[in-house]
């Protein structure tokens, strides 16, 4: 988990940073016209995985045909779906009246293949817990597409700049995995070995589009039915507000399904286990969701064109949804792993018709109300998850109230600290020197306070870090 959180925090530092470049160069439109066509990528992922990769790592023991099956099935469900897409282009930039989509389209959409050449090569080391190389790829990767995205936007090249950061990366990604990885598929072709996991990957897939197609439907309907500038600054609040909320979550959702499979067969250990990890993940993501809505006004102002503005109410709100993310997550790998995905599907439906409800409600009123729709839903997702994952480890919602309650208390004195501080300074002194101040203020109120309660979080993270620095001794 270390590696792979040191990852993905260093991912997410180097593409905001990477994000406020570009942001520089290009304006909302330019996000909303691009987003549009990532959400039909992110769908044909999910169809392209079809929940076999899950499938191999909950498996005790794979064999090579189970390996290679999956591989060939990921690359002509890519191949398919690629066609699919290009065939709709037209269709996609009529409706949303961008004919720069013609254009952009047919490169965007090779994410869809490129992704599907390294499942396999990712699922393997996930199964030997090797995230060092996962996380070195990941890195170099990011590096290289950002860099060159980078270069092209102060080369003049626009939103051809995005296009080229979000194809180059992974594709960087799945070389890098190519090249150093020692397993290749049999050269016979046979799905035959799929069929015994379809039970499973078919419910998981269920879940995992249903998921998909909620995540990212509202981001349409704004595109059509407000404008792509609203969509722009939807989009880049809901960005941001992803970098600290995925490197926390993707570093322990990685992790933790398969070291908690290995645990499934001993409840009391898997229940301990997943409150250690949400606890931790609370201690984290509370003060840095909450510390980023206190400054994001004054950070915006410092680093960016008064053009982003408007970003800054959308981020607040959409902030407040990262708090159940830990809790969320924690509570659905249990489901994944305890359940043969009937359970799973049968929340899904619960949890979607409550999202319906809700975007049914929002999406007629403004893009500001879509966004509280978006935190409600994250909120009932947690709820209900939890409560699935109480059937198996008798984890209760009183349960996931305890583990939150300490957190929230805190960074609610740390975030009046920070306001505090802001209210004092601001208009006697240059406002990056504010900002500056704002954050060394939240960091100190954040560490005393811990300090002084010395919170559950608090105390794995130590035991972590002290048994990581004895075993690094021995």
């Amino acid at each position: 988990m270390a590696w792979t959180f040191a990852e993905k925090v260093l991912t997410a530092l180097f593409q905001m940073l990477v994000g406020l470049v570009l942001m520089n160069f290009l304006f909302p439109d330019d996000y909303g016209t691009i987003q549009i066509l990532v959400v039909f990528t992110s769908v044909c992922s999910v169809f392209v995985d079809s929940g076999f990769s899950a499938a191999l790592i909950r498996k005790k023991e794979v064999a090579q045909e189970e390996y290679s099956a999956v591989f060939f099935f990921n690359i002509l469900t890519a191949c398919v779906l690629y066609l699919v897409l290009l065939a709709i282009t037209p269709l996609l930039a009529h409706y949303y009246n961008a004919p720069i989509m013609r254009t952009l389209a047919p490169v965007l959409f090779l994410l869809v293949p490129v992704n599907s050449l390294s499942n396999i090569q990712n699922t393997l080391l996930t199964r030997r817990f090797d995230f060092k190389t996962i996380s070195k790829y990941t890195l170099w990767a990011t590096l290289a597409g950002s860099c060159i995205a980078v270069g092209m936007a102060a080369a003049g090249c626009g939103i051809w700049s995005l296009l080229g950061q979000r194809l180059l990366t992974p594709a960087v990604r799945s070389g890098l995995l190519w090249v150093c990885s020692d397993w290749h598929p049999s050269r016979r072709l046979s799905l035959k070995p799929l069929r015994p996991m379809l039970g499973y990957s078919s419910r998981l897939l269920l879940s995992d589009i249903t998921n998909t197609v909620y995540g990212n439907i509202s981001e349409l309907f704004i595109g059509r039915m407000y404008t792509k500038q609203a969509l722009g600054y939807y989009n880049r609040g809901k960005q941001y507000k992803d970098m600290p909320v995925s490197a926390v979550i993707s570093a322990v959702q990685n992790v933790t399904f398969p070291a908690l499979s290995q645990l499934q067969d001993n409840p009391a250990k898997m229940r301990l286990s997943a409150r250690q990890v949400t606890v931790v993940m609370n201690f984290v993501i509370f003060p840095v969701m909450l510390g980023l809505i206190a400054v994001v006004g004054d950070f915006i102002a410092v680093c960016l064109p008064q053009r982003w503005l408007p970003v800054v109410p959308y981020f607040r709100i959409l902030c407040l949804s990262g708090l159940f993310a830990p809790l969320s997550v924690v509570s659905y790998n249990i489901l994944k792993i305890k359940s043969d995905g009937r359970l799973i599907f049968r929340l899904e439906i619960v949890k979607k018709a409550i999202a319906t409800l809700i975007l049914i409600l929002t999406i007629p009123i403004s893009v500001r109300a879509i966004a509280w729709g978006q935190t409600i839903i994250y909120l009932s997702d947690a709820i209900i998850n939890m409560l699935g994952a109480g059937r198996y480890l008798h984890w209760t919602l009183r349960d996931g109230i305890r583990t939150t309650l300490p957190y929230l208390a805190m960074s609610a004195i740390m975030v009046g600290a920070v306001y505090g501080t802001h209210l004092l300074l601001v208009g006697h002194t240059a406002l990056w020197a504010v900002l500056a101040v704002e954050i060394a203020a939240g960091i100190a109120v954040y560490a005393l306070l811990t300090l002084l309660f010395r919170p559950e979080g608090w105390r794995e993270v130590r035991t972590v870090l002290r048994q990581a620095a004895a075993s690094r001794n021995r």
